[in-house]
């Protein structure tokens, strides 16, 4: 298998200095007389060595961003570079922010290379997203499309506005925390779960999300008190019963996780049964 233009590890090496980054340039465009949730169009640009990569992905961008693609150009050295600019979008520190972790991710997966974004001056006249209440539905419907198209950060954003319209639906918390996860943001989405569940104690979706959520963060007794709760709200749901099984064996409890495995594969779910197979066998 041929060598990657952009690596796994200097990914996440990456992505922490463009967060970092990320802050700095809102707090420039601040400076520069941008206003809070102002719309903005951003110029970015990717790299790579392989021309049919980066045309792979102009077209996702044109397709699931509605970014207008400038097309490639040779940059020198073997790499070449793709330009696109942005449809609007409204700025603020948090939104800038997913916008650019999941320009990073897209790049990675065509394994190109995210290398800059800039905007321009403000205009006399700034424009905003209207956030008004009769809105509210409209923003649910085009931020459930966006990730459905896996535009995660246009998804989030579009959660924001809804937050900002009704802060009291739990729905909108607990979407734009699964967009959230999608773009890396483990502890912001864990803090949208949190006020969802907050909002709606009984929100059983938001308990086995916030789980899952937990538990690929290491916190394996957060996310098994919250597989707990999610079973008592639901004693019936294979999934919770699997991942609760896998994360009992994280915690060194085997004989938990295949008791939990075992009740996963009786109430329909057959991929437990791999799991059963591999490690229950001799535990009986």
């Amino acid at each position: 298998m041929a060598a990657r233009f952009y690596s796994r590890d200097q990914f996440f090496q990456r992505m922490p200095q463009e967060i970092v980054l990320a802050a700095d340039v809102y707090r420039r465009m601040t400076d520069s007389g941008w206003k809070e949730n102002a719309l903005a169009a951003f110029e970015v640009y990717f790299v790579s060595d392989d021309r049919a990569r980066l045309e792979k992905l102009g077209y996702l961008l044109q397709d699931a961003y509605r970014m207008k693609v400038a097309g490639t150009r040779q940059s020198g050295g073997g790499i070449i570079e793709l330009g696109a600019v942005t449809a609007p979008i409204p700025v603020s520190e948090e939104n800038l922010l997913y916008w650019v972790m999941d320009m990073g991710i897209k790049g990675f997966e065509h394994d190109c290379r995210m290398d800059g974004y800039s905007t321009g001056t403000p205009p006399e006249t700034q424009e905003f997203p209207d956030e008004s209440p009769e809105k509210l539905a409209e923003y649910f419907e085009t931020g459930l499309a966006a990730y459905d198209n896996r535009n995660y950060s246009d998804c989030a954003i579009r959660f924001t506005s809804a937050i900002r319209i009704f802060p009291e639906n739990a729905n909108a918390w607990y979407s734009r925390a699964i967009a959230k996860d999608a773009l890396l943001l483990n502890a912001k989405a864990r803090a949208d779960y949190d006020e969802a569940i907050r909002l709606s104690p009984e929100f059983k979706e938001a308990y086995i999300n916030r789980a899952v959520n937990k538990d690929e963060a290491g916190d394996y007794a957060g996310a098994l008190a919250d597989y707990d709760q999610a079973i008592l709200l639901d004693a019936l749901n294979p999934a919770v019963y699997f991942n609760r099984g896998n994360t009992r064996q994280r915690l060194g409890d085997q004989a938990g996780a295949c008791a939990d495995w075992t009740k996963a594969r009786n109430l329909g779910a057959e991929y437990a049964e791999e799991s059963l197979k591999t490690f229950c066998r001799q535990a009986g």
